[in-house]
């Protein structure tokens, strides 16, 4: 395993900060303020916003810094135009290597964001949903593939569902988990061409896309 790097730390800070909503859309991000809260010196600092912005944390605006990305809509139903075909195409990849173990793990995944839904935890739904979805990518055997959906993944840095009340909010995650069951029976089936198609066309349409924007 190699070492952890110094951009590395700062990268992690700096992500850690906006996956928990300590810094938000539009957020300035100073570089001497991340230099001054870690101990470290400009150089892997500016690296890490770099790379922050390489992959789609920030914007990194001439003459003005560095500042946390806004979501539009049409982002998001970007993002989904391109995730469905390839998330979609993971799961058909992955069937025929979903053991008894994977399928378990997937059922318990889904019976934890019940859990999470009935509690109102919208943010550790949003961690479970993404262990699903990466349970069944890290089978598919294709890495360039597992790059390109890790890298499109980090688009959705929170869920916003605080344009709609609580109920809504609940029936909407609910409705997700319905398609997540779906996918586990399809799984459990070894549709792998049912599986293409139900990602692709239902899990990932894009009239989802308003509730990953803000």
């Amino acid at each position: 395993m190699q070492p952890t790097s110094l951009k590395d730390n700062v990268y992690r800070y700096i992500s850690h900060r906006i996956d928990t909503g300590e810094l938000t859309a539009g957020d300035r991000v100073a570089e001497q303020g991340i230099c001054t809260a870690l101990g470290v010196s400009r150089t892997p600092v500016r690296e890490a916003l770099i790379q922050l912005a390489s992959d789609g944390y920030l914007d990194n605006e001439p003459r003005k810094g560095f500042r946390v990305r806004g979501f539009s809509r049409r982002n998001a139903e970007e993002v989904f135009e391109i995730m469905g075909p390839l998330d979609g195409e993971a799961a058909f990849l992955a069937c025929p290597q979903m053991d008894d173990e994977a399928l378990a793990q997937l059922r318990f995944l889904v019976g934890s964001m019940d859990l999470a839904i009935e509690s109102g935890l919208v943010r550790r739904y949003d961690e479970i949903q993404r262990d699903f979805h990466n349970t069944y990518v890290e089978r598919c055997g294709n890495e360039r593939l597992k790059t390109m959906i890790a890298q499109l993944s980090r688009c959705f840095i929170k869920q916003d569902y605080g344009s709609v009340d609580r109920e809504t909010a609940r029936a909407l995650l609910q409705r997700a988990n319905d398609e997540h069951k779906r996918i586990v029976g399809l799984f459990e089936a070894g549709d792998a061409r049912g599986l293409r198609t139900y990602i692709r066309d239902v899990h990932w349409a894009t009239e989802n896309a308003q509730y990953n924007a803000w």
